[in-house]
């Protein structure tokens, strides 16, 4: 993976009514990140991924930090760790990752009735956060996550299938279907992985 790219790519890249986005997300943060941090005058920085504070000041808008403990989905507390979020209605998809921090779009998850798929989503990128790149990972991450941590049912785990079954594959992700039988397969595992 470049440094300075996303670490992950994303949720597959579903919109509400479930089509594709482009997958322009990682190259427009790169260069984004890549001519703000030249502008500074920052060229040894560019190097390495951007820090949450870099991330909000380059994104504007509306972009803040949630501290590692503070995030909450519809009440729900939502913890990576000792990651931080970055909340950003600007950003292109569900969510995303740079290593060492987590962002989600609060206007699509706001679109999402089921509770177990918003966590699920920030499980998932929570899950790159602890496992790496590979999407199957994160995606299995996820769902033990919910398990063990009670917020996730088998019927919870059919919302998260349904909201993912329109995804099509690509370079990084199954189709949904594939993934939702993968999902299945690591929610049944009690064994951590």
């Amino acid at each position: 993976m470049a440094k300075g790219l996303p670490a992950t790519g994303h949720l597959g890249e579903l919109d509400v009514q479930g089509t594709r986005h482009r997958r322009r997300r990682a190259i427009r943060a790169f260069r984004m990140w890549l001519a703000a941090a030249l502008m500074a005058g920052a060229g040894a920085r560019a190097q390495g991924p951007p820090t949450p504070e870099q991330y909000v000041q380059q994104v504007g808008g509306d972009a803040q930090i949630i501290p590692a403990g503070m995030l909450k989905i519809d009440g729900h507390s939502a913890i990576c760790g000792t990651r931080p979020t970055v909340l950003d209605s600007k950003l292109d998809d569900f969510a995303a990752a740079f290593p060492g921090f987590l962002i989600l779009n609060p206007k699509l998850l706001a679109k999402i009735k089921s509770l177990p798929v918003k966590l699920w989503i920030h499980a998932h990128e929570c899950g790159h956060q602890f496992r790496g790149p590979d999407e199957e990972t994160a995606d299995c991450f996820a769902v033990q996550r919910g398990r063990r941590q009670g917020w996730l049912t088998p019927e919870g785990l059919e919302d998260v299938c349904a909201f993912i079954s329109p995804a099509k594959a690509d370079n990084v992700h199954f189709a949904g279907a594939k993934r939702c039988e993968a999902m299945k397969e690591c929610y049944a595992d009690r064994s951590i992985r």
